[in-house]
Formats: C-alpha cells, sequence, structure tokens
C-alpha cells in the first residue's frame, strides 16, 4: 500500500449515543482537500474500550470537485488515545486505507491514508 497523505485534523465534537460515541473531525487530507468525518464507534465490551465503526466523509478538494466516501473499521481506546483503522469507499472510485489516531485530551487527531 503507498501512504498517500498524512495529516492533522481537528475534533469538533463528541456525541454520545447509546452502546458508543460519535466523533466528528475537520482537517485538511492531502490530495482530498478540506475534510468532514464522523465516526460512529460501537463498543463490543464491557469497559468500552474496542469496536467496530461506521461512518460518513465528505470532501472539498481545491478544484471544487466534492467527494463522498463511507467508513467502516474497528477501533480500540487506550485510555485517552484512540486507534481507528478505517477502510474507506469513496465515491470517485478511490478505495483507502487509513489509520487515525485521536488524542481526545488534545481533541486532535493524526491521519495516515494508503491507497488501497
Amino acid at each position: 500500500m503507498d501512504l498517500i497523505a498524512e495529516s492533522e485534523m481537528n475534533v469538533t465534537s463528541v456525541i454520545p449515543m447509546e452502546g458508543g460515541s460519535t466523533l466528528v473531525s475537520e482537517g485538511n487530507v492531502g490530495k482530498y482537500g478540506k475534510v468532514f468525518a464522523s465516526h460512529n464507534l460501537y463498543s463490543n465490551s464491557s469497559v468500552k474500550n474496542a469496536g467496530n465503526f461506521d461512518g460518513e466523509a465528505r470532501a472539498l478538494m481545491e478544484d471544487g470537485t466534492a467527494v463522498g466516501a463511507s467508513l467502516q473499521g474497528v477501533w480500540k481506546r487506550d485510555g485517552a488515545k484512540i486507534t481507528i483503522n478505517s477502510l474507506d469507499d469513496a465515491s470517485n472510485g478511490d478505495q483507502n486505507y487509513a489509520v487515525i489516531e485521536v488524542d481526545m485530551i488534545e481533541m486532535k487527531s493524526k491521519v495516515k491514508v494508503y491507497a488501497i
């Protein structure tokens, strides 16, 4: 897999929901330009430190093109750090694997996107 983007995003909100939480983020992500994403994290354990997720992303590229993507995968929490492993299917035909490391204290995430 080739690394195609590496960036930092801001976590703009955390929305509690039954069985988990939704993280909402925004930031500039390489060739995808300005990206807005939501990750619905569902807990699969009584200690709520791991599970699966689904989500959506919208990107506004520099040329004005809009791209949408469905997101799905697994996540794990270690203290205030959450690692999300995501398989992304974009409306422009791109399919990517992303690793997102979220710092819930700083409300920032480091994102690495790989082309599949």
